[in-house]
């Protein structure tokens, strides 16, 4: 289902705020599909909710082209910088 694939392919929210830092694996990942998405365009929204100590916490939110909530996305992942 390529609502799975959209959870985990967006730019790192954190990009935003640090510039391309090299490196964001993913340590976990959970989606929740809610429903199955109409037929046309996804909308995302991702934001980091805690970065500290090389790691972040990102959640995100997909919508369809009806506006219905179709995921919830939660993920772990480690920060790793250049140098």
């Amino acid at each position: 289902m390529s609502l799975l694939l959209f959870a985990d392919t967006f730019p790192p929210s954190v990009f935003g705020l640090l510039g391309s830092v090299g490196w964001v694996p993913t340590v976990e990942l959970t989606v929740h599909v809610r429903r199955r998405p109409a037929p046309g365009w996804i909308l995302g929204q991702f934001r980091t909710e805690d970065l500290a100590d090389g790691r972040m916490i990102e959640n995100g939110l997909l919508w369809d082209s009806t506006g219905q909530l179709v995921a919830q996305a939660r993920q772990l992942a480690l920060v790793r910088t250049p140098g």
